[in-house]
């Protein structure tokens, strides 16, 4: 039951990052199309810096995208090889002291085994670290670039009627 409520969450998780993804991009393009120039310099400068954040967060989105997948496979090596290490110490506590291995065709002793399997965690650690620093820092400036685009396009879409309504209600 927890392993079909973790593969809904994963999917969903999926889903909607693909679904952020796409937002931004269709954003960026319809803000591109229904743009107008030349009315305020202010508008025309947080029109342009929020494509430019639009930009830069889809890409940074992408970008994360591309490497969910290698750390998550770099996750499943992990869990195999703490799973080969214990089903050794399994073997190891019934008596066994050596194995076959195939990809050599001849035996080795289980503790050399275990030894090359604990020498891959400590490869395969770090590797795992860096990526989920790298797809963090990548998350955060897809998240907060994508809040400071939809920041910039409001106000330029809204500074050109809040000026007047300023100009109408002050008599500027």
């Amino acid at each position: 039951m927890a392993t079909d409520e973790r593969e809904i969450a994963h999917k969903t998780q999926e889903k909607f990052e693909f679904y952020v993804i796409s937002l931004v991009f269709t954003l960026l393009a319809l803000s591109i199309q229904t743009a107008k120039f030349g009315e305020f310099v202010i508008a025309d400068s947080l029109e342009l810096l929020g494509w430019l954040c639009l930009l830069i967060s889809g890409i940074a989105g992408l970008w994360r995208l591309e490497y969910i997948s290698i750390e998550r496979l770099k996750k499943v090596q992990k869990d195999e090889f703490e799973n080969k290490i214990f089903e050794l110490r399994e073997l190891q506590m019934k008596g066994v002291n050596e194995i076959f291995l195939l990809e050599t065709n001849s035996n080795q002793a289980i503790p050399q085994r275990m030894e090359s399997f604990r020498t891959a965690l400590t490869v395969l650690g770090p590797v795992i670290e860096k990526l989920e620093r790298s797809n963090f820092r990548k998350y955060k400036v897809h998240r907060y670039l994508f809040v400071a685009s939809l920041a910039c396009l409001l106000g330029s879409r809204s500074y050109g009627p809040l000026t007047q309504l300023a100009r109408t209600v002050y008599g500027c």
